[in-house]
């Protein structure tokens, strides 16, 4: 094979991914396969590594952005935004939930305006 293919370029996990990005953020997830495609047909898909693609995949248009900005250093503070923003948002509302007096803990109430909500 000469590697010059449209779709040689990025692995077919790399298109698969991407092809169930699009499908699972339709129609704003299409912008990954397309920057893929767009890439491959320029010649520059070539040039990237394994992190700005799956700081693509991960981020989509977040992550896009990132790439063509910071290169593997944008497409690693994207994919570390996807990876820890969850986790910060699960500890933020256990913690959350335990300040407001919802976690379990005898004797210990909410304030009077948080309880009036």
């Amino acid at each position: 094979m000469s590697g010059q293919g449209t779709f040689d370029q990025y692995t077919t996990v790399q298109w698969i991914a991407a092809v169930i990005v699009a499908i699972i953020s339709f129609p704003i997830g299409l912008a990954v396969p397309i920057y893929f495609y767009i890439k491959s047909n320029n010649g520059t898909a070539a040039e990237q590594g394994a992190w700005e693609a799956w700081g693509v995949i991960l981020a989509g248009i977040i992550g896009i952005i990132a790439v063509e900005l910071g290169g593997e250093t944008g497409a690693k503070v994207a994919i570390a935004i996807v990876v820890l923003l969850p986790i910060v948002l699960i500890i933020a509302a256990v913690l959350g939930a335990f300040v407001l007096g919802m976690g379990g803990s005898a004797g210990v109430t909410a304030p009077a305006a948080v309880a009036a909500l």
